[in-house]
């Protein structure tokens, strides 16, 4: 169904800002030669979170997520993925941009969603998400989750996806 809402701006209101750089970055990506090189250079930004946490049991946060074009070693810019430490879903919301929604349960069964402007996403409980920016744009979506979901990257970031989204 198409709302035909055209283009729509975003105010956050009492957000923080968070911003992942590749040096926070580095174990996420799997060309380890690929990220110094790079870091030898520059240390370039890879995403920014606007996030707003209400905290209480019951109550949604949100935050609009930001990942810049660009690539190591052929592997997309992308989010460091995470699992949510309860068993809870996640909506997400592409704003503008294009990327895939990378999914993955806890058996290693994985899911790839096209991720393009005004596409509404669930991330089922249960299942690693990370996005992934494969357009020549910023990549910007909206998220809402519980705000006692808790976010696991560890896991991630030790055991990595079992799919790595690269340039053709």
């Amino acid at each position: 169904m198409d709302l035909g809402l055209g283009p729509i701006t975003l105010r956050l209101s009492g957000s923080d800002k968070q911003v992942r750089r590749l040096s926070d970055m580095k174990a996420f990506f799997s060309d380890k030669n690929a990220v110094d090189a790079i870091l030898k250079k520059s240390d370039p930004v890879v995403y920014e979170v606007y996030f707003c946490e209400k905290g209480d049991v019951g109550d949604l946060d949100y935050a609009v997520t930001v990942i810049k074009p660009g690539d190591v070693g052929g592997e997309f810019f992308m989010t460091k993925g995470h699992f949510h430490e309860k068993d809870v879903g996640e909506v997400y919301v592409a704003l503008e941009g294009e990327g895939i929604l990378l999914l993955q349960d806890k058996q290693g069964k994985v899911v790839k969603k096209k991720f393009v402007a005004g596409e509404v996403s669930y991330v089922p409980k249960g299942f690693a998400h990370r996005a992934i920016n494969t357009g020549k744009k910023e990549l910007k979506f909206l998220t809402v989750y519980p705000s006692d979901s808790g976010h696991d990257y560890n896991t991630i970031e030790k055991k990595g996806f079992k799919e790595i989204i690269k340039r053709d």
